[in-house]
């Protein structure tokens, strides 16, 4: 089991998150101070923030931590197997479940799986004020370089536990913070052949390591129809061990929400003619097209870099850049992105993005060439 916050545990909460429920089976993409409001800066007017990679630089901090959201029950696969993994390597647990059912036949089942996030608010006033001000810039650049529509309601750095998200159309509020935290509970239901039954519960919270986070869940209705909806709030974590990690947050999730419908056509697309309805191909389906998805909008944002670096930033930075593409190339959603980083030096941004919108097969099709 990874290592706890508290008592027994375990928790996952992917990046970019893509979500599926129905009425019986959950998926998931996703590929998580003072200021609120939307107020962009001319980008003409660039200001240097290198200041905040001396504060990203500084000792983490883990408290105090406040609830973002309610438990929500998933269907998460990776998670049970986890759990199973740790029930099984704790035989004093399990001493206690034989003994308090008083038998050596038993039977297990999973009551169910619920995970939610957790946060810790950015309570340093120079820090939040510098990163809020930091991100206003950023999505302003993209989006003017781009020429994207701005998906925002607001960009605000979060105080409270559970905000009051509305689920209009109004646009997305950003919700900035300093660490992103994961926490799961499961319910097993062990029983012995006369019926007896014995309820373990198991929790556990985790740093997630994820420094965005904007999800999309996917219904699978009783008709065989997916449904599509996409969350109205994004989060974005202002820390992080490289600081060019923490740095991209807004130029990178601002793309992938920008992109994120064209995705999820192209995803609804391939299991409406695959007729895939079980768990585990609508996860490898999924899978490969975040993987796709995370592909352009690195290259976009690889390719964005060097302007945006001269604005905002020390030039020294691009050690940063090199090492936080080195990093990611230890995981599986990003195992093409040097080539969409690429696809995206030779086609060029505004080409790669009506690509895109146009036919995201034709942008895999670049990818796998």
């Amino acid at each position: 089991m990874k290592s706890y916050l508290n008592k027994m545990a375990y928790c996952r909460y992917l990046t970019k998150k893509l979500s599926v429920f129905s009425v019986k089976a959950i998926f998931t993409i996703t590929c998580f101070i003072t200021m609120t409001g939307m107020t962009l800066a001319s980008p003409d007017q660039p200001r240097n923030y290198s200041r905040l990679i001396e504060l990203i630089m500084l000792a983490d901090m883990a408290e105090p931590i406040y609830p973002f959201n309610e438990f929500k029950a998933e269907l998460d696969t990776a998670s049970h197997g986890e759990y199973l993994t740790y029930l099984n390597e704790q035989p004093a647990l399990l001493k206690k479940i034989y003994t308090g059912l008083g038998s050596e036949k038993i039977q297990w089942k999973l009551d169910n799986i619920s995970n939610r996030l957790l946060y810790v608010p950015e309570m340093r006033e120079e820090y939040a004020t510098l990163y809020e001000s930091y991100c206003n810039d950023v999505v302003t650049y993209v989006l003017d370089k781009t020429k994207l529509k701005n998906p925002y309601r607001s960009i605000q750095t979060l105080l409270q536990e559970k905000p009051d998200i509305s689920d209009d159309d109004k646009g997305i509020v950003a919700f900035l913070v300093h660490n992103i935290i994961e926490e799961s509970s499961a319910t097993y239901i062990f029983s012995n052949p006369e019926g007896k039954k014995l309820k373990v519960e198991l929790n556990e919270r985790t740093f997630s390591g994820a420094v965005g986070s904007y999800g999309t869940d996917i219904y699978l209705r009783e008709n065989g129809e997916f449904e599509f909806k996409s969350n109205k709030y994004t989060i974005w974590q202002n820390s992080a061990k490289n600081p060019y990690t923490a740095l991209m947050v807004p130029a990178e999730e601002t793309l992938h929400i920008a992109l994120r419908k064209y995705t999820e056509r192209a995803i609804k697309e391939t299991l409406v003619e695959n007729s895939i309805r079980t768990l585990k191909e609508v996860e490898e389906i999924v899978d490969s097209w975040i993987a796709v998805e995370e592909a352009i909008v690195g290259g976009l944002v690889y390719r964005l870099i060097p302007e945006m670096i001269d604005q905002y930033l020390d030039k020294q930075t691009q050690d940063f850049v090199e090492a936080d593409l080195q990093r990611k190339r230890k995981f599986k959603r990003y195992h093409h992105l040097r080539k969409g980083i690429g696809v995206v030096g030779r086609v060029g941004y505004a080409e790669s993005i009506k690509i895109y919108m146009e036919d995201p097969n034709r942008f895999k099709a670049l990818l796998l060439s």
